[in-house]
């Protein structure tokens, strides 16, 4: 049986620490027998430092672009939830030109604390 060569790596100058710092690897969902793309995979890692690097050089990735992958946040509902009311604000901050960007359930644009409108 021939083994598949593997696709480019995402990180190819980390390749070697990976196997150290990613904790755990694993689907989500049933296998479906009609699915049309595949399954979800949820990354764990134990260094943040890792894990940020990581899904910098996703968001440059040719070889995800390429394949039409993509790297996202497993989120709690509540954070979810909190995102979504202040979303307007973050977009609103963007389009005037800010910087503007989640750290998780918090949004920030030029480095100030964005509130939602209660």
């Amino acid at each position: 049986m021939a083994v598949a060569e593997r696709p480019p790596s995402i990180l190819p100058e980390h390749k070697a620490k990976l196997p150290d710092v990613v904790d755990s690897v694993h689907r989500l969902g049933q296998p479906k027998k009609d699915a049309t793309k595949p399954r979800e995979i949820i990354l764990l890692f134990g260094a943040c430092t890792y894990r940020d690097t990581v899904w910098k050089a996703a968001k440059k990735s040719t070889f995800l672009q390429n394949n039409k992958l993509r790297f996202a946040e497993d989120l709690s509902p509540a954070v979810r939830e909190r995102r979504m009311r202040l979303w307007p604000l973050v977009a609103k901050a963007r389009e005037q030109g800010n910087a503007a960007y989640f750290l998780g359930g918090r949004a920030f644009a030029n480095g100030a604390e964005l509130f939602p409108v209660t």
